[in-house]
């Protein structure tokens, strides 16, 4: 009961307070008496409640959105569809952006087999378009994102706003100059800020044709080949056949590295070979060098003993 009545005085005393607080005084002298007043009902309307996201409630309409989005679809006649998707960003009011195809990447396949097409097509009609792009095949993947850019566009805005307002001033300084260094100096800065302001004029045009112009990048593949049968598994074998089939591939396997050793030393026996007649002949030929020497030797006594 203690709690119950404290409260109940704290709300009189408050509501009290606030009903005491003159009309005329809740504009821009007391900006806490008029969130305190009752005028002040639709700006308490305004503000979100504890727990809200006030970004999610806030109208998209309202806002600078970047879409954007990947697809990839597989469909038989690959160049109909890069056709047709190019007619389709035409007819939204959009553009092609770019265009890679190619052919012969699919096997025993005729004419184009994939192509990547980017289109430029309006925000108003993004999802529109995606789901026209899917109809003439089979989608195998789709991404989209969504990039708020709102506080880019306001940034730049302001900052253009001001730029403009600072050359204006230069521009009046200008005429009331006299001194030629002065001038000089206010058309140094002149010329600088101009190229500032400009430099923001085309990072604002280039939000801005992101927010009006969504992309969207399509990939047109044929469709997958069929896979191959699956391998029939091998038959049962028995002890026998198994010892058999084992003995057979160590028995291959034996002569396949005898081969490869004689494949190695082949080219080094027929160089062998090859030298080896020139050495056998020359050994001969002075073995009969040597022999004629000592047959002489030989044959001289003997003539003697005749004598």
């Amino acid at each position: 009961m203690i709690v119950g009545l404290s409260a109940g005085c704290g709300s009189g005393n408050s509501n009290s307070a606030a009903s005491s607080v003159p009309k005329g005084a809740a504009g821009a002298g007391n900006p806490a008496a008029g969130a305190a007043s009752g005028d002040s009902a639709p700006n308490q309307a305004a503000a979100p409640s504890a727990g809200q996201n006030s970004l999610a409630k806030a109208p998209v309409a309202g806002r600078s959105i970047v879409y954007s989005a990947t697809m990839t679809v597989r469909t038989k006649d690959v160049e109909a569809a890069t056709a047709n998707a190019e007619t389709l960003a035409e007819g939204s009011g959009g553009f092609v952006g770019g265009e890679n195809s190619q052919s012969g990447t699919v096997p025993d396949v005729q004419g184009l087999t994939q192509s990547t097409v980017t289109l430029r097509v309006p925000s108003a009609v993004f999802e529109k378009v995606i789901g026209q792009l899917g109809t003439g095949g089979v989608v195998q993947d789709e991404t989209r994102s969504a990039s708020d850019v709102t506080a880019q566009v306001v940034d730049t805005g302001t900052r253009i706003t001001a730029q403009q307002a600072s050359i204006a001033r230069i521009t009046d300084l200008m005429k009331s100059a006299t001194n030629l260094s002065d001038v000089v100096t206010l058309e140094g800065e002149l010329s600088r800020r101009e190229s500032d302001l400009e430099s923001m004029q085309a990072q604002l045009a280039a939000l801005n044709d992101q927010v009006s112009l969504s992309t969207i990048t399509v990939t047109f593949l044929v469709p997958q080949a069929a896979s191959p049968a699956a391998t029939p598994a091998a038959k049962h074998q028995n002890a026998l056949q198994r010892g058999l089939h084992d003995g057979w591939q160590a028995f291959m396997g034996t002569v396949k590295v005898l081969l490869v050793i004689i494949g190695v030393l082949l080219p080094f026996a027929l160089l062998a070979a090859v030298l080896w007649w020139p050495v056998k002949g020359a050994a001969r030929l002075v073995a009969r060098l040597r022999a004629g020497p000592a047959a002489a030797e030989v044959g001289a006594p003997a003539a003697a003993d005749e004598s």
